[in-house]
């Protein structure tokens, strides 16, 4: 007679040590995962609502992606260099191979399409790359706690 009936009722107390929901990745697979367009911390595919919005968060694991407004200055900084580096690149072999009759024309045309083409392609990509960014230095400050399961049936304010 010294069971207590209704122990088994009490909700159990939290494990402070409860493994991560996510294991742990490093920076070169957050920023591999940001160049395919998944969540940095756990490779979620579903993070565009289309191809030029992102969703606000990650819809498995609720990773805020722009985490201030104005956040994805970097994303835009990251989406020029690549398409002035890679038309700077076509317009010097385009000179060199053409070097004495330079066709202007031409040259005009594949600037066109390479500095209107790449920042389209690379759009989304460079938003999920600075999202990736901002995951590992978030991930870097002290305070930082990665997703834990939680009971369902407890609700607690955070």
């Amino acid at each position: 007679m010294g069971s207590d009936p209704y122990g088994s009722l009490e909700p159990a107390t939290p494990d402070p040590t409860s493994p991560p929901l996510f294991a742990e990745v490093g920076a070169t697979t957050a920023l591999l995962r940001g160049f395919r367009k998944r969540c940095p911390r756990c490779g979620e595919r579903d993070t565009f609502v289309s191809w030029f919005q992102p969703r606000k968060a990650c819809p498995r694991c609720e990773l805020r992606f722009a985490k201030e407004e104005g956040g994805f200055l970097g994303a835009m900084t990251l989406n020029y260099l690549l398409a002035i580096g890679l038309w700077l690149v076509v317009l010097g072999v385009g000179v060199v191979m053409t070097v004495p009759d330079v066709p202007v024309v031409p040259l005009l045309g594949l600037s066109a399409v390479v500095l209107i083409g790449v920042p389209l392609w690379f759009y989304p990509r460079s938003k999920m790359i600075w999202a990736a960014v901002e995951f590992l230095v978030l991930r870097s400050e002290p305070e930082y706690r990665p997703p834990v399961a939680r009971d369902p049936r407890r609700r607690e304010l955070e």
